[in-house]
């Protein structure tokens, strides 16, 4: 397998697309983990219409289960439901994503981090697949396309998401690169017209392409440096408004498109430690299995393996913040288990690891106090 990314022009869930999607499953091999990226769309009104046509899009014509990672509304997010859609991302291999507004998503992805996710999931040979709205964030620099073409905004980019930096290119993304539906306005490129087009492209330092996606065409690039269109239209290369097409069936090189404008970002990410506890302990956390997640923690302290274990209580103070359950009551057994740590040190003369565990564990929030008749604790906070 080898990390890939498809860039749609539109048509994401149409008929058209179908053995695009189905051929980039199979590649992932016997067990394709795919999920939703809901946030391009978080803001409408049909929210959950859109994610359930796409759910069924992919059961009905691909017989395959699409989960989601949801993030409508970053700045509302508990942080449970900020690392519920983290954990989603990274436990995918095909991660989707479609329609609706470029600018509402990338404000929502920058504040959690997204990007990187994304990048160290190309590393680890994912496929992301991005359509319309999603494409356009996949470049370094990416349209406003609502706040110009609806609002009247003065064309200015945007920091995109820069997925495309994994494959070394810097460039901007354009969908819907042949679009009419103006009639008797140009709506060409993402719905700009030429005249704005050139606004933007004058802004870009000289010799940044511009890749533009005709609507029901999928152009893919994958580590090797390969280029393929696929579809109903072509793949248009543009710099400095000289523009070249290449049509569907077109099999290309980054190098020969001359794309391979940087150096890859792309990394041999270090072991991402699937199997350790802190990783099982996540999991458990995400699938609001708080039994699996003590046992996880209470391994991890009897373990000796104190970084994990003071990660863990951070992430579980965190969640616990959330209501996920009372705090108090379920992390009792645990700091209890910890104290008697604690006192084996400090009963052994080791005073720098009972100092480091006390140190520790305030610095998430839990407070050990000494007196004669032992340790208690309590939060740092009034409950």
């Amino acid at each position: 397998m080898s990390a890939r990314i498809a860039l749609m022009g539109s048509g994401e869930t149409a008929p058209s697309m179908v053995k695009v999607h189905r051929a980039l499953l199979d590649s992932l091999g016997d067990k394709p983990r795919a999920v939703l990226i809901d946030t391009t769309y978080g803001f409408q009104e049909n929210a959950d219409e859109l994610t359930e046509k796409a759910q069924d899009f992919f059961a009905e014509s691909l017989v395959t289960s699409l989960g989601v990672a949801t993030l409508r509304r970053a700045k509302d997010a508990t942080a449970l439901e900020v690392t519920r859609f983290r954990r989603e991302l990274e436990a995918a291999n095909y991660i989707f994503a479609g329609p609706g507004s470029p600018s509402y998503a990338l404000g929502n992805l920058h504040q959690v981090g997204a990007g990187k996710i994304l990048q160290d999931q190309l590393s680890r040979d994912a496929t992301l697949c991005f359509a319309s709205a999603a494409a356009v964030t996949t470049g370094r620099w990416s349209i406003p396309v609502y706040e110009i073409y609806k609002v009247g905004a003065d064309p200015e980019w945007q920091d995109g998401l820069d997925l495309l930096s994994v494959f070394g290119i810097e460039a901007a993304v354009v969908p819907h690169f042949d679009n009419h539906e103006g009639a008797t306005h140009d709506t060409r490129f993402c719905y700009i017209g030429d005249r704005r087009l050139r606004m933007l492209e004058a802004q870009l330092p000289d010799g940044v392409p511009i890749i533009g996606i005709d609507e029901h065409t999928c152009v893919t690039i994958d580590d090797d440096g390969n280029v393929e269109v696929l579809g109903k239209g072509v793949l248009t290369i543009r710099r400095d408004g000289v523009a070249k097409e290449f049509p569907s069936g077109s099999v290309l090189t980054v190098e020969a498109l001359g794309l391979s404008n940087r150096a890859p970002t792309r990394q041999n990410p270090v072991s991402d430690g699937a199997d350790s506890g802190l990783e099982r302990f996540r999991t458990a956390l995400v699938a609001f299995d708080a039994e699996r997640a003590m046992q996880e923690l209470a391994a991890a302290v009897s373990g000796d393996q104190r970084d994990d274990a003071l990660t863990m209580i951070g992430e579980l103070d965190a969640v616990l913040t959330d209501g996920f359950v009372d705090r108090r009551a379920l992390l009792n057994p645990l700091v209890e288990l910890i104290i008697e740590l604690r006192a084996s040190a400090r009963s052994s003369k080791d005073f720098a690891t009972s100092d480091r565990i006390r140190d520790g564990v305030a610095a998430c929030g839990i407070i050990f106090e000494d007196s004669a008749d032992g340790t208690t604790w309590r939060f740092a906070s009034s409950d």
